[in-house]
Formats: structure tokens, sequence, C-alpha cells
């Protein structure tokens, strides 16, 4: 680690120095501005002094990166994982690491800014955006929900005054992957614009069931989104969305590592079930086919009234609903276990969730010469259901599965958020934000197991807890532009994600909420007439109470035993680059990068692969000590290299040679840094060919990904249940041609 501090220091004194002086001109065209709305008000990516990267729609789509797994390979600070159907977003090391319902995402996921509040709802594709875009570090001054982590936000596109639409169609791959969407949008009337988008992906799978054959992580997707916009007066409209997102797939299913313990003799220990596949295949056994279903409706109305050239109203109301099923066997074998009365050997898990939310948001928005900023309120209330069954056939059979875990969440919140900005001079400004948070949560738990001999899981009593939590999360910071008009920012702010409870645990507890001090500075800089931009950020944080979820096996039916518990604390400090380059009128070159140094301070819990915790005396077993380990889904380093050449035809239309490598560096996917549940050093390269008609209405666009079909675990877990350990992967090589045409 000392290494790594060193090297930050020399990397931040040598980028410094370089926005000293303006060296050689380079040849070529200025860069295109970027426009976000990260603090609420359009500006600049360049004028936001905060860590914020914004990648337009036409990136996306030249990129193909049709959902939130894919964001990674452009975006090097973020990482992606995926177990149990729930989305592992981590940034800079701050992430959920439960694979149970009902605990908050550290990384928030907005949709036009709307929360969506739960993990296993994150995978909606990104289909019909304007932008994306990316902040790191805790939020909570400039959104209704809070998060420690950082803020993904979709900004979709919007109805447009004149009529105009497009539509793509993808097709290509060994997996005959066809992808068909398409927008159209314009006025229905003088005062009402309307656009209507479709979205579907239809794929053969990556891998095949062992017993029947058929094909598995294949794609069955479909995303509707409607909007209509009410121009009502000159200063006032409203944006009416309304959004249908759908899978019904036979995948997330986890796929055979090794056995749990290899070398033991100890029959109690041993996997249950001969893997039918060799350990790294795309392929996986199972009593049944996997299956995963995902339903979701959300309705968002943003009403906006411009009460003075200074003051803007704006009300945000939005409902959720959402809802998904996976179905998986444990023992990732074609061998039947058990049959009815339930053995205690059934391992074919049925995991449902059922969530509805709602939230109310307002914004009073000011924006003069010298202060902008916003005041807003916040509500948001949530009900949750989860269900659990491991047994031989839950799915036809639940009620006579050998586990049944039912549980039930409620979440209630509001806050009181703030964050202004006001110029003391033409080069100095001070930042102040402040949000005050209050959440109460009220957990039902069911849970019923079965002996060998029962006819179905006898119950516990019905169990219970609630609790109630306040935070007060202050920010401050300072900004200052050089005469060379460079961005200079220190900003001091602090997180809080709440308490929650495990769905999973026989006994749930509403634990303490998760909090986090963050010390950031920044340097953004336009140089060489436009042609460079360099924005670096480094950090420096600790979280406290650090939520954490462990399953472990015990000796005793079920066999597993689930706990949340404010576990640890976190040390982090880290130095991202981000970097842009006009080379030429024809070459443009994108370098980004980070280097993190983040371990743990204290940390203790007991480790699921070991053998004693199967012993009679398991409960006399100690933690073990995780100081100085690394926190899952985050890599000591990654880049992201990223080159366009475009090349003008005599008929007027552009060939555009696109090429893309991102590299991480070795990462664990559990708290304990075992390699076999982990992943090496690796770099995924893609490449994209793009023809553009000379009136820029047609395209052709011949692309691969992941050239060099790297297989990537991208999520590891020791299930206890079973014996075994297993994980999911990166999809391999891809590759087609996607036609375009816009009007």
């Amino acid at each position: 680690m000392g290494n790594n501090k060193t090297l930050l220091t020399a990397i931040t004194s040598l980028l410094f120095s370089i926005t000293q002086t303006e060296g050689a001109l380079a040849q070529g065209g200025a860069l295109e501005e970027i426009v976000v709305t990260a603090q609420k008000r359009e500006q600049s990516l360049q004028d936001v002094s905060a860590a914020v990267t914004a990648f337009s729609g036409s990136q996306l789509q030249e990129s193909q990166i049709n959902n939130i797994e894919d964001l990674q390979v452009l975006l090097p600070g973020l990482t992606f994982g995926n177990d149990f159907n729930f989305a592992k977003i981590f940034v800079r090391g701050v992430g959920m690491s439960s694979s149970f319902a009902g605990i908050d995402p550290s990384v928030a996921l907005h949709v036009d800014g709307a929360v969506i509040s739960q993990a296993a709802a994150q995978f909606t594709s990104l289909f019909d955006l304007e932008r994306v875009e990316v902040l790191r570090g805790p939020q909570g001054t400039l959104y209704g929900r809070n998060a420690t982590g950082g803020s993904i936000n979709l900004i979709t596109a919007k109805p447009t005054e004149d009529l105009q639409g497009y539509s793509r169609l993808t097709l290509g791959g060994e997996d005959l992957n066809i992808i068909a969407e398409g927008a159209v949008s314009g006025p229905l009337t003088e005062s009402v614009l309307g656009r209507v988008a479709v979205w579907r992906q239809k794929r053969d799978g990556y891998g095949e069931h062992t017993g029947t054959g058929k094909d598995i992580d294949d794609a069955d997707k479909l995303g509707v989104r409607g909007q209509l916009h009410f121009l009502i007066s000159e200063r006032v409209d409203n944006l009416l969305s309304v959004e249908h997102y759908r899978e019904d797939e036979n995948s997330r299913a986890v796929k055979f590592i090794r056995a749990s313990f290899p070398d033991t003799t100890n029959p109690g220990l041993q996997a249950i079930g001969v893997p039918d596949v060799a350990a790294g295949s795309r392929d996986a056994g199972g009593d049944f086919v996997p299956l995963a279903e995902l339903d979701t409706d959300s309705f968002t109305n943003t009403l906006t009234w411009e009460a003075s050239d200074t003051v803007t109203l704006k009300s945000l109301t939005n409902y959720r609903d959402f809802s998904n099923l996976l179905l998986q066997d444990f023992d990732v074998s074609d061998t039947v276990n058990g049959d009815f009365p339930p053995s205690v050997t059934s391992t074919t898990q049925l995991q449902t969730i059922d969530t509805r939310q709602y939230s109310e948001e307002i914004q009073f928005l000011y924006n003069s010469d010298k202060l902008n900023g916003i005041v807003g309120l916040y509500y948001f209330d949530e009900q949750l259901d989860s269900g659990i069954a491991i047994g031989r056939d839950p799915l036809g059979f639940r009620d006579r599965s050998r586990v049944i875990i039912d549980a039930e969440l409620d979440v209630n919140a509001y806050a009181v958020f703030t964050n202004f900005s006001y110029d003391l001079t033409d080069a100095l400004a001070l930042k102040l934000g402040a949000r005050y948070s209050h959440e109460e949560r009220t957990v039902e738990t069911l849970f019923g197991v079965a002996s060998p001999v029962a006819t179905a899981a006898v119950f516990d009593p019905l169990k219970t807890d609630s609790n109630s939590f306040s935070d007060f999360s202050p920010e401050i910071g300072i900004e200052y532009r050089t005469a060379g008009d460079v961005l200079l920012f220190l900003t001091y702010s602090e997180g809080f994600k709440s308490g929650t409870a495990n769905l999973g645990e026989r006994s749930p507890t509403v634990i303490e909420p998760e909090t986090i001090d963050n010390l950031e500075m920044g340097l953004k800089g336009t140089f060489l007439n436009n042609r460079v931009q360099l924005n670096l950020a480094a950090f420096v944080y600790q979280v406290e109470d650090a939520q954490f979820d462990r399953t472990f096996p015990i000796p005793v039916p079920p066999f597993f035993s689930a706990r949340l518990e404010n576990a640890a604390k976190t040390d982090g400090r880290g130095l991202e680059l981000e970097t842009r380059w006009a080379a030429t009128d024809h070459l443009t070159l994108d370098f980004n990068a980070t280097l993190y140094d983040i371990e743990f301070d204290e940390f203790k819990s007991l480790n699921p692969l070991n053998e004693d915790l199967f012993g009679a005396d398991s409960t006399s077993v100690e933690p073990e000590s995780l100081a100085g380990n690394v926190p899952r889904n985050t890599p000591e380093w990654t880049y992201n290299l990223h080159a366009a050449y475009e090349i003008a035809l005599n008929s007027g239309a552009t060939l555009t040679f696109g090429g893309n490598v991102a590299a991480k560096g070795e990462q664990f996917y559990t708290e304990f840094n075992n390699p076999v549940l982990g992943t090496d050093a690796y770099t995924l390269v893609d490449a994209n060919l793009l023809y553009t008609s000379g009136d820029g209405n047609f395209t052709v666009n011949v692309w691969g990904k992941n050239l060099e079909d790297k297989q990537v675990l991208s999520g590891a877990f020791a299930i206890s249940t079973s014996r075994t350990i297993t994980g999911t992967y990166l999809p391999p090589r891809q590759y087609g041609v996607t036609l375009g045409y816009k009007f």
C-alpha cells in the first residue's frame, strides 16, 4: 500500500504541473461541450465541482451499452457484480454486499430524478436515453434519496417540438442476438408534445442446462416508455412519463466453481450432488432449468413552474411497482435431491420479491449571477414482500419446502436538503449544503424449517422488529478558478444510509445506519485551445458502521444462518483521472484511470469456508479479523482507453473506427479476500466501425465486444446449503451489425 501512496503523490504533482503550462499546440478541432444537470441546473461538465462522468445517448449506442453491467466497460471507477439476482454496484469500494432483499443499495440509481430503491430492480435497460451521469462519493444534499457511494442518473430523451424519430435493428453473434428499438416524438397539439420509445431484445443463451439441453443465460427483454409534455403556459409545464419493463429468461442462476471443501473426508462437508460440468463452465446443471422473471411499471410526473427569472418550483412524483422471481439449484448438478416428505438435501431455491414504492419531491431552485442552489423536501414510502423457499420443487409445491422464509419490510422516510453555491469573487466561490433525514423501518418474518420426516415446514412464531433513525449530514466546499480557467475545488461531505433488516434472517433486527465522511479535492481544466480536457479527483473517506450481510454454515437444519450487522469500519483513499484529447482533426482519445488504497480498519467475521462451523463445537468458533483486507468488487487499479478515428468520404459520409480497452486489477467477491471467490486482473477489448451517411440519417455500425472472449467472473458465493462455491460471469465475445435510421 505504501507504494500506492507514493505513486498517488507523484501523479498528482505531475498533473498539476501540466495544468500550469500550455505546450505546443496539437493539430485538431475543439472538443464538444458536455452539459449535465448533476447539480440540478444546466452546467458544463467542466464547471461542476464534483467527480462526475457523463455519457451521451449516441456514445452508449455506438458502444452497445444496453444495461448497467455494460457501463463499467466505459467507466473504470464503477464495478458491477451479480449474485442471487441482485445488482452489486460499487463505486470507490462502497457498495452493497447483501444477497437478500431490503438492504438499500449504497449506489443509488435514478431515472429522471426518481430513485429505483431495490438492487434487484437495477437491471433495467438503458434505452432511449439523452445521457447518463455518474456521480462518485456520498450524495444527499442534491437528491431526494441519499446514498453513501454515489449516484447513477439516467436522463431519458424527452418529447420534441418537431416531428422526429429513429429506428435501429441489431443482428449478430453466435447466440443470435436481436435488438429492435425505436422512438417517435413530436407535437400532438399546439400545447401537448408526445414521445413513445420501444426496446426489445431476444437472444439465445450463452450456456446450456445439462439436464435438458435448453439454453441458459438467454435474453428476452422488453422496455416501453411513453411521455406527454403539457405546455400549460410560458412558465408552467408538466411532463408525465410511464414506463414498463420486463424480463422472462432462463438466466441469472449461479454456475459451479468448485466444492467448498474439496479435500474433506467428512460426509457432512461434501458437496451435495456431483456437478455435471467442469469448473468455470458457462453451462449449469440443476433439478430444473433456471428461471428469472422481472416486471416493473413506473409512473413519474414532473410539474415545473418558473415563478420568476431566478426562481423555479418543481414537483417530482413517482410510483413504481416491481416484482421478480428467481429459480435456481444450489448444488448446480442434475442430481435430484430429495422428494416428499422434504429431504434435508433438497437444494432448489425459489426467491420472489414484490415492492411498491412512492415518492414525492418538492424542489425550490434559485439561480442568479452569484447565488445558485436548491432547497428540497422529500417523502418516500415503500412496502416490500420477500419470499424464499428451498426444497425439491419450491415452484410447484412451495408449501412443502424444507425452508420457507416470508418477510415484509415497511419503509417510511422524509428529508429536507439544500445545496447552494455563492460567488465571493469572479474566481472564488463557496458551496454549502446540508441534509436532515428521518426514517422508520418495520420488519416481520415468518421462518419455517422442515425435519426429514415432516410433510411441511414448521414455522417459528412471527418475529417483528422496528426502529427509527435521524441524521444530519453537512457539506462544505470551496471552488477556485485560476486565470487560466482551471477549476480547483475542495469539498467535505457526509453521507447516510438508513438502518435496515436482513429478510433472510431467522430473527431479524433492524440495525443501525451506515455513515461516511468524505474529503475530496479536484481539478478540472481545458487546454490547448479546447483540444484537451483533464479532470483529476483525489479523495479520502471513512465509513463507519458499514452494513454487511454474512451467510455461514451451521451443522443443523436449515444448515445455514444469515446475519446482517454493522460489522466494519473502512478507510479509503484514491486518485481518479479523466482525460480527453482531440489529437487531430480526425482522432479523439479518451483515457480514464483510477488508483485506490481502500481497506478495512475494523472487521471481524465468521469465515463460511471454515470447516469447524460444521463441527459439534461450532458455537465456539471465533470470528476472524479482516483488518487490512480489501472490500469486495474493489480493484486496486483500473483504466480505460477509448479511441475514435473519423474519415470523411467523397460522398459526404463518414467512417469512424472506434476501439476500447478496459482493464481492472485483481478483485474479490468476499471480504475474506479468498482468491477462489475472486478474479485475476483482466482486460476487455471492444471495437466498432461506424458508417454515417452524408445527411446523418442512416448509420451502419459493425461492432465486437470482448473480442478475446475472456471469461471473467463477476460475482461469487459460497453456498452453505450445498457446500459449493458458485458464481456468475460477464458475457462472452459478442459481435454484430446495427442498422439505424432517423428522421
